[in-house]
């Protein structure tokens, strides 16, 4: 437990003594008649609020039982317990709504209720929160829920709260969510969805609670129903948000997959051809060996054996480079940067016609990664280049790369990237050329970035786009 979270707990039990020691009374203290008489509007407005949180807790629980998250039934269960929250509200404290429900035992009710709520919620943001893996909150979480159920049992055997009594409901998951906001390194747009949702009822919360623990004249209005209707739909908004995150995130998991799946069987299908093609290769070489006796010294027939020597192994080499490329092994090693390089070259050299490709070292270094996939993102950054100025029909096309202390660049002179496209080259599906799924760049910049701990970044100047990627040299 760090320093923060111990003075946020030290100060909840400063609080739950204060309340215990100057204001038990209160916390006990129910009028015998309702204390506050909504007009009309208040009337409706606090009825069109429950309708909106109970469509709330019916589009969850179908979100549940169409795709059965857990997150979904949490929230939707959450919701039923605020509405029994503030029916107990009404019941207690409020005309015209009294004279309907006329509700007996509403304090036991009461008590349950908020219980269940923080119950709820916590289980809900616990849930939701799992894939931002927030390192240590769920030890707070399970504290809170812990506590949670000792309260519900102690209620229902004793009729009345101990903990949420003195200690309100929006003070448990205030400590919940700002654990989340402080420990959490990804904060993306569901994230606050939750937060701004959340917070704006807590204000309001601790609002109406001063109001009451003070005894302030104050004219009321439904503010706490309009708060939990404003939080049902951010949250409600923030759970779809999230929805279609995971569902893009799988596609984009298919399209890796299936990336790596045809970079597979392309690997299989080279190793095929390297085992038939070896054998004809030495044949041939034990051919210009048996040659190369009988020529009794013919200058120009050994240097054409020589010649052929050359290409046969140089056919041998390409075959093996080819092959270790596809190679789908996922291990992890040092390797040179200029090498790696080098080879990525040798394959896509044939199929860059005219194109100029050079590669510049002005500081080699080792990496320890995945090669393989380091060699993917160097062929696919040249692929897209090499189609750009063959697409363009630039006049002296050139690809250059350059090496230097940790940094690969790679420059083209395809006439650059258009301003408005700079911002959504590396999103996944993104693409200006056609029959391309647009997950090259994307695919790119996950090996950098989250295989491999490094930066890959685009600069465009005039006619020239730059392709920087920024590793860890050891």
């Amino acid at each position: 437990m760090d320093k923060i979270l111990k003075i946020k707990i030290a100060l909840i039990v400063v609080y739950l003594c204060i309340v215990i020691i100057f204001f038990y009374n209160e916390h006990f203290y129910i009028a015998n008649e309702p204390i506050y008489r909504y007009s009309d509007i208040e009337f409706f407005i606090a009825i069109l609020s429950l309708g909106v949180i109970l469509s709330s807790t019916v589009y969850n629980l179908a979100f549940y039982f169409y795709i059965r998250n857990l997150q979904y039934l949490y929230y939707a269960l959450a919701q039923i317990a605020i509405i029994s929250l503030l029916i107990q509200i009404e019941n207690l404290f409020i005309s015209p709504f009294s004279e309907f429900y006329n509700f007996k035992r509403g304090v036991f009710i009461f008590d349950i209720s908020q219980i269940l709520v923080v119950l709820f919620s916590t289980l809900f943001i616990q849930q939701f929160l799992a894939l931002y893996k927030i390192k240590n909150l769920n030890r707070v979480i399970n504290g809170v829920i812990y506590l949670s159920i000792f309260d519900l049992i102690y209620t229902l055997i004793f009729s009345h709260a101990l903990l949420t009594k003195f200690i309100p409901s929006f003070i448990w998951i205030l400590l919940v969510l700002s654990e989340a906001q402080r420990l959490s390194k990804t904060k993306d747009v569901p994230f606050y969805l939750i937060l701004i949702g959340w917070y704006a009822l807590l204000v309001v919360s601790i609002g109406e609670y001063l109001i009451d623990i003070l005894n302030i004249n104050f004219k009321t209005f439904p503010f706490l129903h309009i708060a939990f209707a404003i939080e049902s739909m951010f949250l409600s908004f923030a759970i779809s948000y999230k929805f279609k995150l995971i569902e893009n995130s799988q596609k984009l998991q298919q399209s890796m997959l299936l990336q790596q799946s045809r970079l597979a069987s392309m690997g299989e299908m080279i190793a095929i051809i390297a085992h038939q093609w070896r054998q004809p290769l030495n044949f041939l070489s034990f051919a210009f060996m048996h040659i190369k006796r009988s020529c009794n010294g013919d200058k120009d027939a050994l240097l054409t054996i020589k010649e052929a020597n050359e290409q046969l192994q140089y056919m041998s080499r390409t075959i093996e480079n080819f092959r270790n490329f596809y190679n789908p092994s996922k291990k992890r090693e040092d390797f040179d940067i200029q090498k790696a390089c080098e080879d990525t070259i040798k394959i896509v050299s044939p199929t860059l016609n005219k194109i100029d490709i050079n590669l510049d070292i002005r500081e080699n270094f080792l990496c320890h990664a995945n090669r393989n996939e380091f060699q993917q993102v160097i062929l696919n950054i040249i692929n897209n280049a090499r189609d750009i100025l063959i697409e363009r029909e630039i006049k002296e096309p050139k690809i250059e790369i350059v090496i230097d202390r940790g940094v690969i660049s790679i420059r083209d002179n395809g006439g650059g990237i258009k301003k408005e496209y700079l911002n959504s080259i590396f999103e996944p599906y993104f693409t200006t050329k056609k029959n391309s799924d647009g997950i090259g760049l994307y695919i790119a910049k996950t090996i950098i970035e989250k295989e491999m701990g490094g930066k890959l970044e685009v600069k465009v100047d005039g006619d020239k786009t730059t392709f920087v990627i920024r590793l860890n040299q050891i």
